[in-house]
């Protein structure tokens, strides 16, 4: 949980770590990706409280070191880090924007994950309301999770993409083509392991998103994002486990919510 702050007139931010809970939710999970062989997929350890804090607070320090533009730190306590504000949520940026805006908008969240892979940098979970937008800059932010624990970095770069591709989806529901054009030239130039291993966990999904068409309303919104996704990163089906890792970073289907 994070609350803004100020410090000496400054914006930043009191981000607070509390104790994980979801240990079981996250073992099953785990079992289905490795059942179904969807390595990009794993949920990587979710720790609470110091070492949720240890762990943001290296990768905070590592990605900057990467030229990724990611929150200062500015101190910390047992289970707490204050950070630097970056930006407008880019989340809210999305949903206020025309269509032109919000295509320049993901443009430039494209450019920014694609810069930071050839720098080898990662992010985990480059969803949509874990970016921030200052007018010309997209940030990072939510970095308590650290992804090359349980894969590799081709692996992780991967997730990346799907992650993203499934949080942006749902701004562009009647304009797919669009985003499937922005998406396709950054895949024509990221590293080919990547392309490849998204595409061949995406492909072991698909039947997922047949048979969710058939489940009722929230299904058929979930499988209706999941051929969005399809159409724009030609990935196929990620959007279904991306879901689930959604929900366990903050225990809420937001997706399910904005369609339903």
């Amino acid at each position: 949980m994070a609350e803004p702050i100020l410090i000496e007139g400054q914006r930043a931010w009191l981000k607070h770590y509390g104790e994980s809970s979801r240990a079981l939710a996250l073992g099953l999970l785990n079992f289905v990706a490795r059942r179904f062989r969807l390595d990009a997929l794993r949920p990587p350890p979710h720790r609470g409280g110091a070492q949720a804090r240890e762990v943001e607070a290296r990768r905070l320090v590592e990605l900057k070191a990467q030229g990724v533009n990611v929150p200062e730190v500015i101190g910390h306590g047992k289970a707490a880090l204050v950070l630097g504000h970056t930006g407008a949520s880019f989340n809210s940026c999305l949903r206020e924007a025309d269509a032109a805006t919000r295509d320049r908008l993901v443009a430039a969240a494209i450019d920014a994950i694609a810069g930071a892979h050839r720098g080898g940098a990662y992010f985990g979970q480059p969803l949509p309301r874990n970016m921030t937008w200052d007018g010309s800059r997209v940030g990072f932010i939510d970095f308590a999770e650290d992804p090359l624990e349980v894969m590799d970095l081709e692996q992780a770069q991967a997730r990346d993409w799907l992650m993203f591709g499934y949080g942006v989806a749902r701004y562009y529901e009647d304009r797919p083509q669009a985003l499937k054009a922005m998406l396709a030239g950054a895949m024509q130039v990221a590293d080919r392991p990547v392309v490849e291993h998204a595409h061949e966990v995406t492909g072991r999904l698909r039947r997922l998103a047949r048979v969710l068409r058939r489940a009722g309303r929230s299904g058929r919104a979930l499988a209706h994002a999941i051929l969005v996704v399809h159409a724009a990163t030609s990935f196929a089906c990620a959007a279904l486990v991306v879901l689930c890792l959604d929900w366990l970073a903050d225990g809420e289907l937001d997706l399910l919510a904005l369609l339903t």
